[in-house]
């Protein structure tokens, strides 16, 4: 590819529509619920999330002086054996580019620094369209944007970009990058709040009720029991929110991951897949499931009264009488009885959730308003319960999860499932618990992702290592940092409740090697597998310190590296060349259906360019032009043939 043919899509953007970009691309060419009872449910989720975030008590002075020692004795450890890594050597990182290629590279990421750029991306997209057209619009953003952070919108279109980085020791995670403008379905005057996701206890985060899609439709029996539930007599008429057409295209999204893990079973190495649940079901819907699944979590605390975290006899016939007034004493002794199968005489929150349903929901209702007696409890679990409709459509939501899962055990490809917003993290949550108590018995295929900028994750990654143990599967995480803190903190000042994330970056920063380390731990004892996926030079080092301490191997130990396609190049080929288990997501799908997906890279490039990474790249990537400018047929021949071989 010539310089001319690598520029000739850049230069009507840098001319017409941004003259900085022009100057970036010489500098790099010369190296220099509205109202009443549902307002009240936000406001008490909102205050649930205040106390489930206090720090714990402090350890005591000899805790304290132990868990010292034992820092100092891993550092000292992790000084002797750890690894030394060059992320600073451009020339082996970028040996496989051609110079077309990092131009290309240094001005989308010189673009997501021009912060006005980034702030009126969709505004520049959506008036592009109208004046311009969509042909024009999108051939633009396929030689840009696109090019650099997807591999193309169809399957056959992966190729070139999966030999590129197998050459450079680099795995592939198939990412079908469609989000069917998920932010638009998930309307701002919705009340489901994300406060009520922090747990409370060293157990369980959500409704993991160790069935699966099957087993869900069944709940009735001893689960039903619980509180009381009955089936609702007759089918209810289809909701005005839900439609034929949207579990249709859900449908239709089965087919195109089904893909996905075909083609990652193709790979050598082992093979990954990334999926969205917010592409298998209504994003109403899963906002609905979250609210309920928090609502069960409610009825726990607000049982445990003296809050030890447990949840006695007494005090579950205290809450049973404010939910159901006339139940009899046997009714509510076999009520608990069904809860607490080990005849402990308490239960934690991992029994409660794991025990009470969401198809149990509507018979509960029922009953609620059968009997006529309204309390404070009792509205709000009215108003938070699924419709038997709703329970259907999460039941076929939880069939097509399942589907794929089957087809990734049956190829042994590796699952990711991707973090999405707050409002619909606990309904995704739910959905991989199931996943993982059938699929993760032999080993981790189902890999639930972690977001260390919330305040709560750290408790919720360790309730979930501590549900794995107790039901008898391998843990798998993904952990990240988060991508979604502007809308996060946005939505939280609109709605009135507190923002789920962490106040600063070193909050962030410092949660993230808390889960980071705990994780590995983990791994060490071979109860777990994770995938760290950061882009921060910081985190990779501590990881490879951390396996070095723990006599992780780089290959087959169950630590696996992620950055995203077009980001962080020195982080994966530098790992990848060593040894490492690194992977890039590769994403891909239809451009019009991937613009929120390109829109969100260009925002959270913005925000990096705050930090040393980005900074550090287009550093590193004018001194590589400058070196090929300032010495032709070096490198940058070799590098264009290894592309147009690959």
């Amino acid at each position: 590819m010539s310089m001319l043919q690598a520029l000739q899509p850049l230069l009507p953007y840098s001319v017409a529509v941004l003259p900085q970009l022009r100057q970036a691309v010489l500098a790099a060419s010369y190296g220099a619920r509205s109202q009443g009872l549902e307002a009240q449910l936000v406001s008490k989720h909102a205050r649930h999330l205040a106390t489930s975030t206090r720090p714990a008590a402090a350890p005591s002075t000899s805790q304290a002086q132990q868990q010292q020692q034992q820092q100092q004795q891993q550092q000292q450890r992790t000084a002797q054996s750890a690894p030394q890594l060059d992320f600073n050597d451009y020339q082996s990182i970028f040996n496989m580019r051609s110079t077309g290629e990092l131009l290309r590279m240094y001005v989308v990421l010189k673009a997501c620094s021009i912060t006005p750029l980034v702030k009126n991306a969709e505004a520049l997209v959506r008036a592009s369209r109208r004046v311009l057209g969509d042909g024009f619009t999108f051939g633009l953003m396929r030689h840009t944007f696109m090019k650099q952070f997807c591999a193309g919108e169809k399957e056959e279109d992966l190729w070139p970009t999966i030999n590129l980085l197998r050459a450079n020791g680099i795995g592939t995670i198939i990412d079908y990058a469609a989000e069917d403008d998920v932010e638009a379905a998930a309307k701002p005057d919705s009340k489901s709040s994300p406060a009520d996701q922090q747990p409370t206890t060293a157990a369980a985060t959500t409704d993991g009720s160790g069935s699966t899609h099957a087993d869900a439709a069944a709940a009735g029996g001893a689960a039903a029991a619980v509180l009381g539930a009955t089936q609702l007599p007759g089918a209810v008429a289809v909701s005005r929110t839900y439609s034929y057409e949207d579990e249709a295209t859900c449908d239709k999204h089965v087919g195109i991951f089904l893909q996905a893990i075909a083609t990652g079973a193709k790979l050598p190495g082992q093979g990954f897949a990334a999926i969205k649940v917010t592409a298998l079901g209504n994003p109403m819907l899963l906002e609905r499931m979250s609210a309920a699944l928090l609502e069960i979590r409610s009825l726990f605390r607000e049982a445990d009264r003296d809050g030890d975290g447990f949840v006695d006899r007494a005090e579950f016939e205290a809450l049973y009488r404010q939910l159901f007034p006339a139940a009899s004493q046997e009714a509510m002794g076999r009520a608990f009885a069904a809860l607490d199968l080990e005849g402990a005489g308490r239960v934690d929150i991992i029994s409660w959730s794991h025990r009470i349903h969401l198809a149990d929901m509507p018979g509960m209702v029922a009953r609620i308003k059968k009997q006529g007696t309204r309390t404070r409890l009792s509205d709000s679990l009215v108003a938070a319960a699924l419709t038997q409709e709703e329970v259907a459509l999460a039941q076929a939501l939880l069939g097509r999860v399942a589907k794929l899962a089957a087809a990734a055990v049956g190829t042994n490809v590796k699952l990711m499932i991707d973090a999405e917003h707050t409002y619909f993290q606990p309904a995704i949550d739910h959905t991989t618990h199931m996943l993982s108590l059938s699929y993760n018995r032999a080993s981790p295929i189902i890999f639930n992702t972690y977001q260390a900028y919330l305040k709560g994750s750290y408790e919720r990654m360790a309730e979930d290592m501590e549900r794995a143990r107790r039901e008898g599967y391998v843990f798998a995480a993904k952990l990240v940092r988060g991508a979604y803190v502007q809308l996060e903190r946005k939505r939280a000042a609109a709605m009135g409740y507190e923002s789920p994330i962490w106040d600063t970056i070193e909050d962030t920063h410092s949660n993230y090697n808390k889960c980071l380390e705990a994780v590995l731990d983990q791994v060490a004892e071979h109860k777990a597998e994770v995938m760290v996926a950061s882009h921060n030079q910081a985190s990779i080092e501590r990881t490879v310190s951390g396996m070095a301490a723990r006599g992780l191997s780089p290959s087959g130990g169950g630590v696996y590296f992620g950055q995203l396609l077009g980001m962080a190049d020195n982080l994966s080929f530098t790992l990848g060349q060593h040894g490492y288990e690194a992977f890039k997501y590769v994403p891909y799908g239809p451009i019009e259906l991937v613009m929120p997906y390109l829109m969100r890279r260009a925002h959270e490039n913005s925000a990096m360019t705050k930090g040393p990474g980005i900074g550090k790249e287009l550093a590193m990537l004018r001194t590589e032009l400058w070196r090929r400018l300032s010495h032709p047929g070096s490198s940058s021949s070799r590098g264009a043939k290894m592309h147009a071989a690959a």
